[in-house]
């Protein structure tokens, strides 16, 4: 093989690996970052990201995201396998990656992996999500 013509196939055979590494890289980096073995949740929050009943976000999406004046919120992601009941507050280590999404907020909601609009049960398991196109349902009455 001459000299200019094994340069070539070493650029061809560089420029694949460079592409397939970009494309591993932009696939681990995903939706937020999230592993996707990672199983995904979601809670009934307040603002301080205390476990509430999940009335309270059924009674904030009629109102605007509000109960009472105080803002209540669906917090989505990976809790580190933990479960949470009422009462309980949610680690910061799990908060400052999760997703929150206002109850009344029907197209958030959807993006997020959760039914547009009606009761989401605390700590259930979603799939979708932010980017991922799903509209998965978890909720119930």
């Amino acid at each position: 093989m001459s000299t200019s013509r094994s340069n070539r196939v070493k650029a061809v055979i560089s420029t694949v690996t460079l592409s397939g590494a970009a494309m591993g890289w932009l696939t681990a980096c995903g939706a937020g970052g999230e592993n996707e073995n990672e199983a995904r949740e979601v809670y009934c929050v307040d603002e301080q990201d205390q476990v509430v009943d999940d009335d309270q976000c059924e009674e904030a999406e009629r109102n605007g995201g509000f109960v009472g004046g105080l803002p209540f919120f669906f917090l989505l992601g990976g809790f580190g396998g933990n479960r949470y009941s009422v009462g309980q507050t949610i680690p910061r280590q799990y908060t400052g990656t999760a997703t929150r999404v206002n109850p009344s907020d029907s197209t958030a909601r959807r993006a997020a992996g959760l039914a547009g609009a009606g009761k989401v049960a605390s700590g259930t398991r979603i799939s979708g999500g932010i980017g991922k196109g799903s509209g998965g349902g978890s909720s119930g009455s």
